[in-house]
């Protein structure tokens, strides 16, 4: 269930109000981070594409992804990934405001500011990481599942019938990443049909290995976002 900052909002002062319409993420800053997102996952996709790419000994095809299709799918998850987390943020910088007028219920609009500035700080220390991550490891997924897809014909008349893929890292904190890890090798497909991440702060990922090498003709034909 989303969080609510409005709820949080309707029990404060004025003067907490004011804090509040300052500091909050808005539709303007909502913007600006469903295009960082969007970037970053589009940058993923062109390099992800390169890395499979060179993986069925093709190293020299470089990626353009100009699909309308992908780079809507692509738009589509910042925005709501940037809304998801502007929702967020704003539900814990209004408890922050009320903890501020709790601790200091004195508390003048400088000190609020402050305060709030340096919980800002701590927040988006680790948040961008993790939005970050996100947005990348998806892109990535998304990218593995196209390449395969859209060069199935290619890849298969080339010879590439199986193939597998493994877990990275090697370490994990979540059951089911774990019990991917576990698994060590499991087959090309299974990977493609089951992408991470996983959850917020999943840092994994499937390194494929396709086990092919195709012909420097065949590297011509492969799609690359196009």
């Amino acid at each position: 269930m989303p969080l609510d900052p409005q709820s949080i909002i309707n029990t404060m002062t004025p003067l907490q109000r004011l804090v509040y319409e300052v500091v909050n993420y808005d539709t303007v800053d909502v913007r600006r981070l469903e295009a960082e997102l969007f970037d970053i996952r589009r940058l993923a996709f062109n390099d992800e594409l390169e890395i499979q790419a060179a993986a069925v000994h093709c190293p020299n095809r470089r990626a353009n992804l100009t699909n309308p299709d992908i780079l809507s799918r692509l738009d589509l998850a910042s925005t709501l990934d940037a809304e998801s987390v502007a929702n967020t943020y704003n539900y814990f910088i209004a408890l922050q405001i009320i903890r501020i007028g709790e601790e200091n219920p004195n508390a003048s609009r400088g000190y609020y500011a402050e305060r709030v500035a340096k919980w800002d700080t701590g927040y988006w220390l680790y948040k961008d990481a993790v939005v970050a991550m996100y947005a990348d490891q998806s892109a990535r997924a998304m990218a593995q599942q196209e390449f395969y897809a859209r060069n199935r014909g290619p890849l298969v008349v080339a010879g590439m019938l199986g193939g597998g893929a493994k877990m990275e890292p090697r370490t994990a904190v979540c059951p089911i990443c774990q019990g991917w890890i576990n698994r060590g090798i499991v087959p090309l497909f299974t990977a493609l049909n089951n992408p991470p991440p996983y959850h917020s702060r999943c840092p994994h990922g499937w390194d494929l290995r396709p086990g092919i090498i195709i012909a420097a003709s065949t590297c011509a034909l492969l799609w690359m976002g196009e």
